[in-house]
């Protein structure tokens, strides 16, 4: 379902913590691959939307976006009121625990299938408590959180103004981060392709997590980097205002196919609205 060449999923709407929570979703093979390794999860009723980007050859990258995928929305399924019901910190060491377990799941399938070994993907995970029938809910429980590995991105669109949540775990960021190459260092374009981290490679990985109060009006965007290579900043903010999310969508990622779309493309969308 996940890896098809081009797939637009339209869902209906759901409730969250009394507004309005629309989401569409895009993955597109692009213009040069001959398969789409990105799988991507959009489910409101325990409110876990992500991407994934698959990498390790034609056959890994599509077996490790899908198994991470998998295992994450098995995870959060089976621990949904441990996981409403637990504080911030709580909330983060469960979302790491389940994105560690799709990363065990993947290095064992690695070693049962020679032709997997080195597999890995990319995974970005937004969060959202939705409403769930259970009593003990603590404080700052209609916290949001998104857990990150690899070079995937979420945004939010606030007020007009578009912010990147996550960081990438690339070799030019992290020259970036420590002040050895400038954003904008002619030496970047090469070094953005090289993963810093990913799900998968290893038994267990260092993920990121990040908690942080939605709002009404918040517009969330999580996309693999066949998209956020091909668009700006400025031009994402400008887009993500309009009400329709399927046309931003579509819009996000023919533009990106039009600019050479030599990645595969995956547009997750989600709004909070009255």
């Amino acid at each position: 379902m996940r890896n098809q060449f081009s797939q637009t999923a339209k869902k209906a709407l759901s409730e969250w913590n009394g507004l309005q929570l629309r989401h569409t979703v895009r993955t597109d093979v692009g213009m040069v691959r001959e398969n789409n390794q990105d799988s991507f999860l959009a489910d409101p009723k325990i409110g876990l939307f992500l991407v994934a980007d698959g990498m390790g050859g034609r056959a890994g990258g599509e077996v490790a976006s899908h198994l991470a995928v998998k295992t994450i929305e098995t995870e959060v399924s089976g621990r949904f009121l441990d996981l409403f019901c637990s504080d911030q910190h709580g909330r983060e060491v469960i979302l790491k625990e389940t994105i560690n377990q799709a990363c065990l799941n993947i290095y064992a399938r690695s070693l049962e299938l020679p032709h997997l070994r080195g597999m890995g993907t990319t995974t970005t995970a937004l969060w959202l408590p939705v409403r769930a029938e259970a009593e003990n809910t603590t404080e700052g429980s209609s916290k949001a959180l998104i857990a990150h590995v690899g070079d995937s991105r979420c945004y939010v669109l606030r007020a007009g103004l578009l912010y990147q949540l996550t960081n990438d775990h690339s070799l030019f960021q992290e020259k970036v981060r420590a002040g050895v190459l400038s954003p904008d260092s002619p030496a970047g374009q090469q070094m953005k392709s090289v993963i810093t981290r990913c799900v998968g490679y290893q038994e267990d990985e260092e993920v990121d997590t990040f908690s942080f109060q939605p709002f009404q009006g918040d517009r969330f965007l999580i996309c693999s980097d066949g998209l956020s290579n091909k668009i700006s900043e400025r031009e994402m903010a400008d887009v993500m205002k309009e009400d329709d999310l399927e046309w931003v969508c579509e819009h996000m990622v023919e533009l990106a196919k039009e600019r050479g779309g030599e990645d595969n493309i995956t547009v997750l969308l989600i709004a909070l609205d009255s």
